[in-house]
């Protein structure tokens, strides 16, 4: 007995490990949400949830096709181990969380629950939160008032553009107060979750658009508003994409970006397929000067504890 004490506190040694049994002790997860939320490949993940059910501090529980990992009950064998297994248990609520890992475990459960294929299929982007989203909405409505574009109420005949809209999470978002959405996005297998969740939804009034961002297809000044959600640091050259929302844009139109801050987080590089770590404040709004935008307006998120990623919101006026 005294081995296999030996052998768990080994385990609990590793950094990855304790994330993984403070995830499970808040829900019961998949390998796939795990993977989302910790950022590791799917195959170290599934090597550490081994070790775990091995010396029984885990569980698994069949639900349709998928395997829910969870901590494992007082039911755990030797007195010695249900001892050590108590104390632990109880540890884990009290541990900080310096990789964030409780916003995206709740990001994970709200995509669960709608019952999109979304963050259980994909590494979240950081930052790319309900906060800040709502964040840059404030700063949309403050610009949106008469005479600064047309029309003036209920979307009616505004025609929104999502640059980069990914699996379409905020795309769905524009589509309830915009007569007309378009989806933009490099990415095959994205694009294919945004179509499932427009048709879903029945929102017939979203266009999606397997393009390059920084060569457009669509026709100059033909949208009202244009948005960059965490979209411009996956693209080689994020001023051409600026550019071409300003050639897309009517006179008196609106670029939003929401961005990361600059950050020195490069296992994004690699992990997530980030171009560029984050933009420096002055970097991203001498590039929407260059391409032609005025009236600009920026916010840096407020960076809460323990978040490794900070956010800014800008927003300017197509002349």
């Amino acid at each position: 007995m005294m081995e296999q004490l030996a052998q768990i506190l080994r385990l609990l040694g590793d950094e990855t490990r304790l994330r993984i049994l403070v995830l499970l002790s808040k829900h019961p997860l998949n390998v796939s949400e795990l993977t989302s939320i910790l950022g590791v490949a799917q195959s170290g993940v599934s090597r550490h949830l081994g070790h775990l059910r091995k010396l029984g501090l885990i569980q698994e529980q069949k639900a349709g096709v998928w395997t829910y990992y969870q901590l494992s009950g007082p039911e755990i064998g030797d007195e010695q181990l249900k001892l050590l297994w108590s104390y632990v248990h109880h540890q884990l609520g009290e541990l900080e969380d310096p990789f964030n890992d409780q916003v995206r475990l709740q990001e994970v459960i709200r995509q669960r629950e709608l019952g999109g294929p979304g963050l259980n299929e994909r590494l979240l982007e950081p930052g790319q939160t309900w906060y800040a989203w709502s964040r840059l909405l404030g700063m949309l409505i403050r610009f949106y008032r008469p005479g600064r574009m047309t029309p003036e109420n209920k979307g009616e005949g505004l025609v929104m553009l999502d640059l980069g809209c990914g699996d379409g999470s905020l795309t769905v978002e524009m589509g309830r107060f915009a007569e007309r959405v378009i989806g933009v996005d490099y990415n095959p297998e994205l694009l294919a979750s945004a179509r499932q969740r427009m048709d879903r939804l029945g929102l017939e009034h979203v266009t999606l658009l397997a393009e390059d961002v920084g060569s457009l297809s669509l026709e100059p000044q033909s949208v009202d508003v244009a948005v960059f959600s965490q979209s411009l640091h996956h693209l080689d050259d994020p001023f051409s994409g600026i550019r071409q929302a300003y050639r897309l844009l009517r006179p008196g139109g609106l670029l939003a970006v929401m961005e990361l801050a600059a950050h020195d987080q490069l296992w994004v590089l690699e992990k997530l397929k980030h171009k560029w770590p984050g933009f420096e404040q002055e970097h991203l709004l001498k590039m929407m000067q260059e391409a032609g935008f005025s009236g600009l307006k920026e916010e840096i998120l407020p960076q809460s504890r323990g978040e490794l990623f900070q956010v800014i919101l800008a927003m300017g006026v197509r002349d």
